[in-house]
C-alpha cells in the first residue's frame, strides 16, 4: 500500500505518469474501485487525487459519467504550446537582463544533467522518459527562474505540466520508434544552443531558439501519437 508523501500526492504522481505514458488512455473511463485496488489506497484517496487532476488538466468528471482520462487534443497542445513559447522567450529575456555567475551556473549544470539522458533515450526510451522529461522540465525552468517574476515562472510550469502527457506518450508510442532518435538528436542540438545564448547574453538568439524548439517539438509529438488523438487524424 501507498505510504507517505502524502498518499494523495503519491496516488496523483502515479496517475498522471500512467496518464502522461499511455497506461490510462485518453476517453478511458476511471472506475474509483478498480483504482483502489490497484494502487492499493482508500476510496476518499482516489476521488481527491482524480479531483485534483479535473483541476489539472488530466481528467474529466461529469455527474452522469463520472471520472474519465481527458481525450487528447492537436488544438489543445498546439495553444498551450504556443502561450509556452512565447511565456518562456519573454523569461528568457527578463532572466538575461538580470544574468549573474550563479544563475549561469546553474543552467550548465541542467543542461549537464539533461545532455546525459538525452544520450539514453535512443536506446531505452521507455525507462529513460520520465527522467528526460523532469530533466527538460528542470533545464527549462533553471533559465525562467532568473526572470525576477514568481508569477511569470508559474504560468511557464502550469504550461510545462500541461503538455507533460502529450510528450511522454509520443516515447511510450510505438509509431514514435522510427522518430525518436531523430527527434531526441535535434532536441538536444537545441538545448545546447540555447545553453550557449544563456552565456554569451545573445537575448535575440535565446528568445528566437526557444520559440522554433517549442512549437517544433509540439509537431513531432502529434506525428508521434497521432493514433491517440480522439477522432483527429493527421499532423499539421
Amino acid at each position: 500500500m501507498i505510504k507517505t508523501k502524502s498518499v494523495i500526492a503519491t496516488l496523483s504522481d502515479q496517475l498522471r505518469r500512467d496518464i502522461s505514458l499511455g497506461v490510462l488512455k485518453p476517453g478511458e473511463k476511471l472506475n474509483i474501485e478498480a483504482l483502489k485496488r490497484a494502487y492499493e489506497v482508500s476510496h476518499p484517496s482516489v476521488r481527491e487525487a482524480l479531483a485534483l487532476l479535473v483541476g489539472e488538466g488530466y481528467v474529466s468528471f461529469k455527474e452522469s459519467k463520472g471520472f474519465r482520462v481527458l481525450q487528447a487534443s492537436q488544438e489543445d497542445l498546439k495553444d498551450s504550446s504556443r502561450v509556452r513559447a512565447e511565456l518562456e522567450a519573454l523569461a528568457f529575456e527578463w532572466a538575461i537582463n538580470n544574468t549573474n555567475v550563479d544563475w549561469r551556473s546553474s543552467v550548465v549544470a541542467a543542461h549537464y544533467a539533461l545532455s546525459e539522458v538525452e544520450r539514453e533515450m535512443p536506446s531505452n526510451p521507455l525507462d529513460a522518459a520520465l527522467k528526460w522529461d523532469k530533466r527538460n522540465h528542470d533545464f527549462h525552468m533553471a533559465i525562467a527562474a532568473n526572470c525576477g517574476s514568481r508569477k511569470l515562472t508559474e504560468l511557464i510550469a502550469i504550461q510545462y505540466d500541461q503538455s507533460r502527457r502529450y510528450r511522454l506518450m509520443a516515447h511510450a508510442h510505438n509509431r514514435a520508434e522510427k522518430l525518436r532518435s531523430r527527434w531526441v538528436q535535434r532536441s538536444a542540438e537545441e538545448h545546447s544552443a540555447l545553453k550557449d545564448a544563456v552565456l554569451a547574453g545573445d537575448i535575440a538568439e535565446g528568445k528566437s531558439i526557444l520559440k522554433k524548439h517549442i512549437t517544433k517539438a509540439t509537431l513531432n509529438v502529434i506525428e508521434g501519437v497521432d493514433i491517440s488523438f480522439g477522432g483527429s487524424q493527421g499532423s499539421s
